[in-house]
């Protein structure tokens, strides 16, 4: 493939194609006009390329030129001129095409030759005219041709594919060897001569007729301008080498890479065992500072003795260096000539150590089961500084040449000896560990404890922190269900206990300083005695009165004051009494109740005869007209007329109740004949009392008066109608407003009529 970016050139300085390879190309500017725009196709040079074939083989010949922009209005044209013509006469094309692809309405800016196209058609164009392509040459073979490219609207460069069966001639084809090739240049020193004739051989591998031409560009190899003939320092850029046949006029344009790579060193680090006089053994000379094919070596002490590395001061048993931590340097040449300086760290491997003191082998039987049970890789960090440099190893001192699996338990004190091993063949150090089962919280002996159920519900809370303290004061305690629990401190439960039945509760103890240790809380579950003599007691509430809980109690304490099993004179109200036995005291309460006042319900008085009907109070009860004569009959006979008093009293004779009532003068005899004397039977103060009943009625039952509204005035009649002389019954009855008593009478009433 031939490719380039330059201004245009001329006829006399045309560009060589050989072979039927792909060009690129991107013409500028046109040099001398050397087309007369008066001939066919009818135009001239803009931004043009002179370009010389010649045809190898007999056949067809075409092309396509592709512009690399798309676009419509990048236009390229072409003209063809031969066969074996030369410069200043060139004669007429004998193929061109100048059609505008923008102008001609094409689908895209391509042109060339082909044989698709109409025999005949050699040339197209200008503007609107043709389609882009022309018809494809016949050529013979050892022709050559002029092929002008022409660009004379918009910008970029173009792609030439050739086309067809004609060759065109081309040595490198032909060339009995493969030509060479120069491998890349690693230029470490910008001071270095290279001389590229020495690579003319190998590039021309017995290829006769061509010669080897050295350049700093591309365009200086391809137009043969600025030959390098001397050996030169190289720049950070490639070079090219243009190899040409001295029979025709072809070449090829090769690049040499340059890559701009200063000897890098790396840093290396020695380390070594460092002895009893502070110092270790070094290998300088195995110290990887490059992967460079390394010419020659000098080891120094400092960077300035490197850099000069002058004689007599470098480092004479580099495979053999005896030193303290520290750089030392070293001077490198590679056989490519680079050169530079490294330095090597000198240091010593981690020394095994070991503090066993650092570690406290007291241990606490924390699960309380008699054995400790540890890691040696948890104690390892502790002993050791920067452990996983070193190989570590722990034995009994009973038995040194066994190693400890890494899980130890031990139930009486040991003694363990631990060996920290280099991992770089550097001596080891040794360390003693005497692990001991370290004493635990002493804690005081404490006996079951009651719990009384004071309340006497069943039940009784207890807050189990109460008790911690009767174990030890020097520690914190947390309370468990089980033993099993205490000891592995699981299922932790709260302190706040109900207590039901007998039963026992465990204590973890723990501080800062000594081992924890566990104590068993037994608690028992004390029903309390109570007395059967104490109960509930009614009197009357002007009274008093003394209980007793009775004998078998250690002792006694009465709201009243009283310590004794009497109370003393106790009120109407509530009381109690905390009664202990045996270390449980309860506390039970009595009340002392005032007997319900009794009430006088209903005072019946029919024909003198008084029945008192009552509520409340205990019976029996007992009745008196005076206060003073009591009986247990409710009922009076022979009441006397007018007002008197009836007192009623329980059967504890509390302060009786009294009510005053009227024993009621009744009229027998109604006389309705206007003579103003027994007109009318008239109880019309009844409207001042409450529930007021009159009613009249005759000896079948019927109703003949029923008293309401306040009309309590009977004159005898039904209705209107007058009844006849006859004798009738009635019904009295009343309730007092203020006291709720019933008054109620019977009787009977004789009406005469004349």
């Amino acid at each position: 493939m031939f490719s380039q970016n330059r201004e245009a050139n001329d006829c006399v300085n045309y560009i060589q194609i050989c072979g039927n390879q792909t060009i690129t190309l991107n013409p500028t500017g046109y040099g001398i006009q050397e087309l007369d725009s008066t001939r066919v196709c009818k135009s001239d040079e803009h931004n043009s390329l002179w370009l010389k074939f010649t045809a190898k083989t007999t056949g067809t010949l075409g092309f396509d030129l592709i512009p690399t922009s798309s676009s419509i209005d990048v236009d390229y044209d072409f003209w063809i001129f031969g066969p074996n013509v030369s410069c200043g006469n060139i004669g007429f094309s004998v193929r061109c095409s100048t059609t505008n692809p923008e102008a001609a309405f094409l689908a895209d800016n391509h042109t060339g030759m082909r044989d698709s196209e109409p025999a005949g058609d050699f040339s197209e164009g200008p503007g609107e005219l043709g389609d882009g392509y022309i018809k494809s040459m016949d050529v013979i073979a050892g022709e050559s041709y002029f092929l002008v490219i022409d660009r004379p609207i918009g910008n970029g460069a173009f792609t030439l594919n050739w086309t067809g069966t004609a060759m065109l001639e081309d040595p490198f084809g032909t060339a009995p060897n493969v030509f060479g090739a120069v491998a890349p240049i690693d230029v470490c020193n910008s001071s270095l001569l290279y001389d590229f004739s020495v690579y003319s051989t190998d590039i021309l591998n017995g290829n006769p007729e061509f010669d080897i031409t050295y350049y700093a560009t591309y365009e200086d190899a391809t137009y043969d301008e600025n030959r390098i003939t001397n050996p030169i320092t190289l720049g950070n850029h490639d070079y090219y080498y243009r190899i040409q046949s001295t029979v025709t006029e072809c070449f090829r344009v090769e690049t040499i890479k340059v890559n701009w790579k200063p000897l890098t060193l790396n840093t290396p680090e020695l380390k070594a065992c460092k002895n009893n006089s502070g110092e270790g053994i070094f290998n300088l000379t195995s110290a990887n500072l490059t992967s460079e094919s390394i010419a020659d070596i000098k080891y120094y002490l400092t960077f300035q003795d490197a850099q000069d590395h002058i004689p007599g001061t470098e480092i004479l048993t580099p495979g053999l260096y005896f030193s303290v931590e520290k750089s030392v340097f070293a001077w490198v040449k590679t056989v490519s000539g680079c050169e530079n300086i490294a330095e090597i760290i000198l240091s010593f491997f981690p020394l095994p150590n070991v503090d066993t003191s650092l570690y406290d082998a007291n241990h606490c039987d924390n699960d309380l089961d008699g054995s400790v049970s540890l890691k040696f890789s948890n104690i390892t960090p502790t002993i050791v500084i920067n452990p996983t440099d070193f190989d570590v190893y722990y034995y009994l001192s009973t038995n040194p040449g066994i190693a400890l699996a890494n899980d130890f338990t031990f139930t009486f004190d040991r003694t363990v000896i631990v060996e920290v091993k280099s991992k770089n063949g550097c001596p080891s150090v040794f360390g003693t560990i005497n692990f001991k089962i370290a004493p635990q919280i002493t804690l005081s002996p404490v006996q079951p404890i009651q719990i009384c159920d004071s309340d006497r519900s069943g039940n009784e809370m207890v807050n189990l922190n109460d008790y911690t303290a009767q174990f030890t004061t020097q520690a914190t305690a947390t309370a468990y269900e089980t033993l099993a629990d205490a000891k592995k401190d699981i299922n932790r439960i709260s302190f706040s206990q109900d207590l039901k039945a007998n039963k026992s509760f465990f204590f973890r103890f723990q501080n800062s300083v000594d081992c924890p240790s566990v104590g068993e809380l037994k608690l028992i579950f004390q029903s309390p005695k109570i007395s059967s003599l104490i109960q509930d007691v009614i009197i009357c509430k002007e009274n008093n009165i003394t209980l007793d809980a009775g004998p078998g109690f250690d002792s006694y304490v009465w709201s009243s004051g009283s310590t004794k099993s009497s109370s003393g004179a106790l009120k109407v109200g509530e009381h109690w009494v905390d009664l202990t036995f045996d270390h449980c005291t309860t506390r039970q309460t009595v009340k002392v109740i005032a007997e319900e006042e009794v009430i006088i319900k209903i005072l019946e008085i029919e024909n003198d005869r008084l029945t008192v009907t009552v509520t409340g109070g205990t019976a029996p009860y007992e009745y008196s007209l005076d206060n003073f004569t009591w009986q247990s009959s409710n009922i009076f006979n022979n009441i006397p007329k007018g007002i008197q008093h009836i007192y009623v009293r329980s059967s504890k004779k509390c302060i009786p109740s009294i009510r005053e009532f009227s024993n009621i003068d009744l009229v027998n005899v109604i006389t309705p004949n206007g003579d103003g004397k027994n007109d009318v039977l008239d109880y019309s103060a009844l409207r001042l009392k409450n529930n007021v009943t009159f009613k009249i009625f005759d000896r079948f039952g019927r109703f003949v008066f029923i008293g309401k509204d306040g009309n309590y005035i009977w004159n005898g009649k039904d209705g209107k109608k007058l009844l006849s002389t006859g004798t009738f019954w009635y019904t009295l009855e009343w309730t007092e407003p203020d006291t709720e008593v019933i008054h109620r009478y019977n009787s009977w009433i004789l009406l005469k009529n004349r």
